[in-house]
């Protein structure tokens, strides 16, 4: 089988996801496909190939969309699929999923600008969590710890976009990321909050500061935790997800569903070393 792997030149800045790439070519070539790194200025190449394999950022503004579209077009098997690029890059669509299927997360309220400020502070306390509805690595993601914070950040949010997603701030020491492949838990790490910070990559004394990550066996996962996990995967479709889960002390916590999670050699793939194997198959099957 021809797989096509679709990339940008920032996929090779850091050893770590380079490695990782490097990985998953030379997996899928001992099992006997090929595998070709292709980027945004071969896109019309993709209908050469049997399968594509994003990894390049995804978002509906972003080329990967347009890759993962032409793709199924031709009827190529891709991972990401563009529902799953679409649901998962909007964290609006999430929030209505997530009530929707009745999935434990924290209080969520979507805000125009419109709303009562004070009523919000009521429903969700203090500090309160602001996103914009496209974030990226904890980007447009910020605390407000009062009115006069509130409204400054959702006011320079709300001018890229309609709306914007205030959260209850759940304080915790990590959170769980649980890879996700076609409805089976493929990996399981704790990214955790540096100190200092209050999110996974937080500034610091004005730098950016990313927290440790420990990998854990997959076989170890709480029931509990596999049962959300799968389940809300299932809500999206059939990829390849990276879910962010806080553990409270009334149960867990999903804070949003990824498509195209992070895999970099070294972190997410100490435990668990058949993950790429288990990504190429799934794309061969």
């Amino acid at each position: 089988m021809k797989i096509a792997c679709f990339v940008e030149a920032y996929n090779f800045n850091d050893k770590s996801e380079r490695s990782a790439l490097s990985k998953f070519k030379t997996t899928a070539e001992s099992i006997g496909h090929s595998f070709d790194f292709i980027f945004k200025d071969e896109i019309s190449k993709i209908p050469e190939y049997d399968a594509l394999f994003i990894r390049a950022t995804t978002d509906p503004s972003n080329s990967a969309y347009i890759a993962s579209r032409l793709a199924e077009q031709y009827g190529l098997k891709v991972i990401d699929d563009s529902h799953s690029i679409r649901t998962c890059s909007n964290k609006a669509i999430l929030h209505d999923l997530f009530i929707k299927n009745n999935i434990p997360s924290p209080k969520s309220v979507l805000f125009t600008g419109e709303e009562n400020i004070d009523e919000l502070f009521d429903i969700l306390g203090t500090p309160v969590i602001i996103k914009s509805p496209y974030t990226r690595f904890s980007s447009h993601v910020e605390k407000a710890h009062n009115r006069v914070e509130f409204i400054e950040i959702s006011k320079r949010f709300l001018r890229k976009s309609k709306v914007v997603i205030v959260q209850e701030y759940i304080r915790s020491d990590f959170d769980w990321r649980v890879g996700v492949l076609r409805g089976e838990i493929l990996y399981l790490c704790k990214y955790c909050i540096p100190e200092g910070g209050w999110k996974v990559r937080s500034k610091i004394d004005g730098k950016n500061v990313w927290g440790d990550t420990i990998a854990v066996s997959r076989d170890s996962i709480p029931p509990e935790l596999k049962d959300i996990c799968i389940g809300l995967s299932k809500c999206v479709g059939d990829g390849l997800y990276g879910l962010d889960v806080k553990e409270t002390n009334d149960g867990y916590r999903v804070i949003e569903i990824n498509d195209n999670p992070s895999i970099y050699d070294g972190y997410e793939d100490v435990i668990d070393r058949d993950i790429y194997e288990k990504i190429i198959n799934a794309l061969a099957s």
